[in-house]
C-alpha cells in the first residue's frame, strides 16, 4: 500500500515551544515507567493522537497535574471512581532537556491548521489521528502537539512523537496517588467526581 499523502497546510505550522528546563507532568500506571511511547508494537492505536498505522509512537503529558489527571483518570468523563482504580496510577514531573516544537491545536491554532475544537473534544478519534499523522509527515522537525484537555479546557496537554528521545525528558519527581490522598480527593471533587463506596465483590466460596 502506498504511503499516505498528507493534507496541505497552506498557512504552514503554528508552533508553540516547550523550552529547555520547562517541566511537564505525566500521569501513568505504576506498572509503567514515566517515559513510554505507545502503543506497544503490534497493538492498535487507542488514544486520540496515536498514529493510525504505526507511523510513530506517542507519549502523553500535560502542563500541570490537573490536565494529566483529567485526560488519564477522568478519561471519557469517568465520574464514579474507586480508590483501587485511581491508586493504580502515579504522576511524574519531567524536565525538558531541549526545546520542543509543538503544533498549537488550541485557540487560533485550530483555524490555522484547518480544524476545530472537535479535534480535541470529539468521541471519534479517526480525524485527530489523521491530522496528527499529517502534521508528523509534513513537518519533519515537529516534536508533537499541544492541545486542550477534553474535560477541562483550561488545561494544556501534550502528545509527543517519538522523535523526542527518552534522554530529552528527565524525571525529577514522582508521587503515588495512593500517598497523596488529600490532593487526589480535591482533583476528584473539583471535577464533579465521586468515590464508589460500594463494598468490593467477594468471590463465592469454592464448592465442596
Amino acid at each position: 500500500m502506498p504511503a499516505p499523502v498528507p493534507r496541505p497546510f497552506p498557512s504552514g505550522l503554528r508552533p508553540v515551544t516547550l523550552d529547555e528546563g520547562e517541566r511537564i507532568v505525566r500521569v501513568h500506571r505504576t506498572s509503567n515507567g514515566p517515559i513510554w511511547f505507545g502503543p506497544a508494537p503490534g497493538v492498535l492505536p487507542a488514544n486520540r493522537f496515536d498514529a493510525p498505522a504505526g507511523e510513530y509512537r506517542t507519549l502523553y503529558a500535560a502542563h500541570r497535574l490537573t490536565g494529566g489527571f483529567v485526560e488519564t483518570i477522568l478519561r471519557k468523563n469517568r465520574r464514579i471512581l474507586t480508590r483501587a482504580f485511581v491508586e493504580q496510577f502515579q504522576w511524574t514531573v519531567l524536565r525538558v532537556e531541549r526545546p520542543l516544537t509543538l503544533a498549537k491545536l488550541y485557540d487560533e491554532g485550530l483555524a490555522w491548521h484547518g480544524t476545530t475544537n472537535d479535534i480535541c473534544a470529539g468521541d471519534n478519534y479517526a480525524e485527530p489521528r489523521a491530522l496528527a499523522r499529517d502534521l508528523y509527515l509534513s513537518f519533519p522537525d515537529l516534536d508533537g502537539i499541544a492541545y486542550r484537555a477534553r474535560h477541562n479546557n483550561g488545561e494544556i496537554c501534550f502528545a509527543l512523537f517519538d522523535r523526542v528521545a527518552p534522554s530529552d525528558l528527565v524525571p525529577v519527581d514522582t508521587r503515588l496517588f495512593g500517598h497523596e490522598r488529600r490532593r487526589t480527593r480535591k482533583l476528584v471533587a473539583d471535577h464533579g467526581g465521586v468515590w464508589d463506596k460500594s463494598p468490593p465483590l467477594i468471590d463465592p466460596p469454592a464448592a465442596p
